[in-house]
């Protein structure tokens, strides 16, 4: 009787039982297990994103580039931060894992255009560093969520109005240290 073994290939993306196996296997190493695990899905579309765009706009500068990557994903925040508020009882798990795909959308897409490989492991202690737990839109939700009974409507434009400042504030957070990173990768090159 031959036995299957299974081999773990870092480069490829583990299925979701590899993943779920992670996360019950190491439950204090989770957030170091789905920063990687989102590299590696969401890597390659922010590169594609990019390649796609420079091409579109070939004069178009790095800058012009990361506001673009910012206004999509700050409107994507608001919409998904708005659908997450229709969830129920589950919102608050709806917004906090919309409002994390977002931002690691985000960090990833800012991390391409400023010449950064989106799927080097390194983007993921970059996620950890930069992308917010979700926590703002789901603690004013919760707060507004009583109030919402008398004023109906409060808990959808918190949710949207939450997700798009988050969003906003990992995009300051991610465009300040990718453009100091490009500048002390420019500087020491030019040093060399």
């Amino acid at each position: 009787m031959t036995t299957l073994r299974l081999v773990k290939d870092e480069r490829t993306a583990p299925t979701s039982d590899t993943l779920v196996e992670q996360l019950f296997a190491e439950p204090a190493r989770s957030p170091e297990i789905l920063a990687a695990a989102a590299v590696r899905t969401l890597g390659p579309k922010a590169r594609n994103w990019v390649d796609q765009t420079r091409a579109a706009y070939p004069a178009a500068t790095r800058e012009a580039l990361a506001r673009l990557a910012v206004q999509q994903f700050v409107r994507s925040a608001g919409l998904r931060g708005g659908l997450g508020a229709f969830a129920g009882p589950y919102t608050p798990i709806a917004l906090a894992t919309a409002t994390v795909i977002t931002h690691a959308e985000l960090v990833l897409h800012l991390a391409a255009v400023h010449g950064l490989d989106p799927t080097d492991p390194e983007r993921a202690a970059d996620l950890l560093k930069l992308a917010s737990p979700g926590m703002g839109a789901v603690v004013a939700w919760a707060a507004l969520s009583l109030v919402s009974r008398s004023l109906p409507g409060l808990g959808l434009l918190t949710a949207v109005l939450g997700a798009r400042a988050t969003a906003d504030a990992v995009a300051v957070r991610a465009s300040r240290f990718y453009a100091e990173y490009s500048s002390q990768v420019s500087h020491s090159s030019g040093s060399d």
